[in-house]
């Protein structure tokens, strides 16, 4: 990868050198808003509106309903293997499962940006399509006490082809958006919480009534609908003469960039805490029935929908990193308050809280690092690999939970809150020095 710091006329245009249209500009004629790739031109316009950018971000809303969302439905996969499907194999060893889904949805991002950056945004969604939805076929073909299956097809395939999706369908919504970037990353991350809230639900009620094989398949043809709306919608928006080798980023640039490194460490040390047991604390604290508990999981999601889109019109306005960490904050102070936590109604309210936190902050991390970018031509990339470094703390990080909180039925929740909280405000100190250290280069907060 070659030095970005020499700039031609040929190459990508500087983030902040691009020009914004005045409002209104592209209503009356969506084909004039998108400047042709044989434009002698050489500005990346970002319309900021218009049909196109609208029916990509319901396209990125599609992926994102699929990604997180059916990645939070792993809950009832676990229960349903422990008891039915795995019997022979230990909880610890089923959950590797999961872990590996989320870790490839976030690891991939490492060849999904430089590739995205390259142009090839429709390739990956084709391609990440049709891997996805073979994998959730296959695995509701796996037999009785045959890991390597759905190890193989839930684990890596599905979790690969997540990544495939996930980083171009959001990355394209910023090809389109500058101004109201966060608001549009935000709607279209609603996706994720409304994914969240039907996938668990659906999945649980027909393993319960029809059983295991129907139950993936109805994940499987949602999926696959899913699939095919986003790839009709979403259209990649890249600069005049993207069809041109555009300037890489070299690796030494990215590593010797202090806003960025010290940032993304930050995101790192927050992703050890971001994923945590509510569902078994209420099953284990309190005396909550076991019917409420499972419904925790769509009091956060549900709440989620409104940290992805309120936030994200103030963020237009202040900036993303003022609102994206004083929401970080919040998540982790809050964590504390379940030790207080024994009823059914301070329960809620904690759900409400937490998850309007933490949407906001999954919602704003992505325009967050795309912000760092010093040509559009290196957003993907550097997306890519912050994200592929979170996604080692969404390896990791559950695990760590659960050999702090030990074996049940007394579990040491007093450990995992603390570690938990203690991750997540630490992470927001080292992120608030990056996003300072931005500002110091570019002259303002972004």
């Amino acid at each position: 990868m070659t030095d970005m710091s020499k700039k031609s006329s040929g190459e990508a245009l500087s983030l902040e050198t691009v020009t914004v249209p005045t409002p209104g500009q592209f209503s009356q004629d969506e084909e004039k808003a998108v400047p042709d790739e044989g434009a002698a031109s050489q500005e990346h316009i970002h319309p900021d509106g218009g049909l196109r950018a609208w029916m990509t971000v319901a396209g990125a809303w599609w992926i994102s309903s699929i990604c997180f969302g059916y990645a939070n439905a792993f809950g009832v996969y676990q229960a349903y293997y422990v008891e039915e499907l795995l019997p022979s194999y230990s909880t610890s060893a089923i959950s590797w499962i999961g872990s590996l889904q989320a870790f490839f949805l976030y690891a991939t991002g490492i060849i999904a940006g430089p590739l995205f950056d390259h142009g090839y945004c429709r390739h990956m969604l084709i391609a990440g399509s049709v891997l996805y939805v073979g994998c959730v076929f296959a695995q509701a073909q796996a037999q009785q006490d045959a890991y390597y299956q759905i190890f193989l097809s839930q684990g890596l395939g599905q979790g690969f082809a997540m990544g495939l999706l996930y980083l171009p369908g959001m990355g394209v919504i910023m090809q389109y958006f500058q101004k109201r970037r966060a608001v549009a990353i935000g709607i279209a991350f609603t996706g994720s919480s409304i994914g969240g809230i039907i996938f668990p639900i659906m999945v649980n009620n027909i393993f319960s009534n029809v059983g295991y094989k129907w139950g993936v398949r109805a994940a499987g043809f949602y999926i696959l609908g899913a699939c095919i709306l986003a790839n009709l919608l979403i259209i990649p928006y890249y600069p005049p003469k993207h069809h041109k080798k555009p300037p890489r980023p070299s690796l030494a640039k990215l590593v010797t960039d202090p806003p960025y490194i010290v940032s993304t460490l930050g995101a790192l040390l927050i992703g050890f805490g971001l994923y945590f047991y509510i569902q078994l604390f209420t099953l284990t604290r309190g005396g909550m029935s076991e019917d409420f508990s499972f419904y925790t999981l769509a009091i956060v999601n549900g709440a989620s929908v409104f940290g992805r889109t309120l936030p994200n019109i103030l963020a237009d306005k202040l900036g993303i990193s003022p609102v994206l960490l004083v929401l970080t904050y919040i998540a982790g102070g809050i964590v504390f308050a379940m030790f207080g936590l024994k009823d059914v109604g301070g329960t809620v309210i904690f759900c409400i809280l937490y998850g309007f936190a933490t949407g906001a902050y999954v919602s704003m991390t992505g325009p967050f690092f795309a912000s760092m970018a010093d040509h559009l031509s290196e957003m993907g990339v550097r997306m890519g690999l912050a994200l592929a470094l979170v996604g080692v703390a969404a390896l990791v990080g559950t695990p760590i939970d659960g050999a702090l909180l030990g074996s049940g039925p007394d579990y040491n929740w007093s450990r995992a809150i603390v570690f938990t909280s203690v991750m997540m405000l630490g992470g927001s100190v080292v992120m608030t020095f990056g996003a300072w250290l931005l500002a110091k280069k570019r002259g303002h907060w972004v």
